[in-house]
């Protein structure tokens, strides 16, 4: 029994613990965002604008809150960023005007750009060897999240337009009482600076400096960008994915949640568990560049799968790719950096894989459509061109040989002769 409390107790269970709450009060709203806007005379322009704004501010803030954990501990970054996140939940709740929404959205970023700082916690209290199994158990809490949150939003839309926004608000300030009241402080903070600077220099040093050091460090500048460049490719294909299945398939929403929730099991099971025992075999290098292999012969077949066994197929590689990239990524750039800048770093590549997210769709949809503008492109065939060529092959078997003009004549020209 005192094993068990220990094991509940330990910073990395309940890490995940709050990045699972965190994440499920995340995904209540995302699905919901749209219409909420549209209620405020968005178009579909200011919705794409909302959710870079969002983005946006990840990209500014999380290597800002992993350098300040840094500086004065992993717990008030963590505590502060959720409160200012039920906060944002509230105002986007309250919101009269579109003007307020994006306000909303941007400092709702702000309080999204934790996971540098939580992710830092679990490199505080994990021995090397243990650390992608451990970053492996903070991605799963991540996916279930977004598997329990979007199911739980609609069901909560049911009762009212705006109650899944105060929940999320509510489930926010729940989260921030677990981590005043139970996590501990995984890092102590820096021995004071005999120089102090100014209010500007220290603004400075927190957006912009950290970028700088971190990408200094030996490696951590290459996995950054293996980190930018994983990320557009997926969240790039996500976009996408849904417009391919219903241009091969005629698949719906309904269709599409299903593969997704496919994908996330994957994941979960990837990362919660699986990840970790073949990191141990292979090491992290190697299982980072077996999951970008698997990854990319995923997404190349993706757009040949024309049939649901190929998509499944191809879907799966997918998500085993990732399911392994994620952990052993953020592994490595934790090893890669000095125990007191732990933050800093995985802040740094947490704020690359947020401008990923932002680059990703938006390059998605651009090469579609200059693909589709080329006509003799070749792709799958689609059930409709299966079901076309069967039709035209049947009616060719049905019609007489004398049946059309063309033939008509031969055969009138052929009695001639004889």
């Amino acid at each position: 029994m005192r094993n068990r409390n220990r094991t509940f107790g330990s910073p990395l269970v309940l890490m995940a613990l709050t990045i699972f709450i965190d994440f499920t009060g995340f995904g209540l709203v995302i699905p919901l965002l749209p219409f909420w806007a549209e209620r405020l005379g968005a178009g579909p322009r200011a919705i794409g604008a909302l959710l870079a704004a969002y983005a946006l501010a990840q990209i500014l803030f999380t290597p800002m809150l992993g350098a300040l954990s840094d500086r004065f501990g992993r717990k008030p970054i963590i505590l502060l960023s959720l409160v200012v996140e039920g906060a944002a939940f509230a105002l986007t709740a309250l919101s009269g005007s579109l003007a307020l929404l994006f306000v909303a959205r941007f400092v709702g970023g702000l309080g999204a750009s934790n996971i540098g700082s939580a992710q830092a916690v679990v490199a505080d209290v994990t021995p090397r060897e243990g650390r992608a199994r451990a970053m492996g158990v903070i991605g799963a809490a991540i996916g279930l999240g977004f598997v329990v949150g979007p199911a739980l939003g609609g069901a909560l839309a049911a009762l009212g337009e705006a109650v899944p926004f105060w929940v999320a608000m509510g489930v926010a300030l729940v989260n921030a009482v677990l981590v005043w009241r139970l996590l501990p402080e995984t890092r102590r903070r820096r021995v004071a600076e005999t120089t102090v600077p100014t209010p500007t220099a220290r603004v400075r040093d927190a957006l912009v400096a950290g970028w700088g050091r971190a990408l200094r460090r030996p490696g951590v500048a290459r996995l950054v960008a293996i980190n930018l460049l994983y990320t557009v490719a997926f969240t790039g294909m996500e976009t996408v994915f849904v417009l391919l299945t219903q241009r091969t398939f005629g698949w719906t929403a309904r269709q599409n949640g299903f593969l997704f929730a496919y994908v996330g099991v994957v994941i979960v099971v990837m990362q919660g568990g699986v990840v970790g025992q073949v990191v141990k075999g292979l090491g992290e290098r190697r299982v980072l560049i077996a999951g970008m292999a698997l990854l990319a012969a995923g997404l190349i077949l993706l757009p040949w799968s024309g049939t649901l066994a190929l998509v499944l197929g191809a879907l799966g590689l997918v998500s085993v790719g990732d399911g392994a990239v994620t952990p052993a990524l953020t592994a490595l750039l934790s090893l890669a950096s000095p125990a007191d800048a732990q933050g800093e770093t995985l802040g740094v590549a947490q704020g690359a894989g947020a401008f990923g997210r932002l680059v990703g769709p938006l390059a998605a949809v651009v090469i579609l459509g200059a693909l589709l503008a080329i006509p003799t492109l070749p792709s799958a065939p689609t059930s409709r061109d299966r079901t076309a060529r069967g039709t035209t092959r049947a009616a060719d078997r049905d019609v007489p040989a004398d049946a059309t003009p063309e033939r008509a004549e031969a055969r009138a020209t052929e009695r001639a002769v004889r």
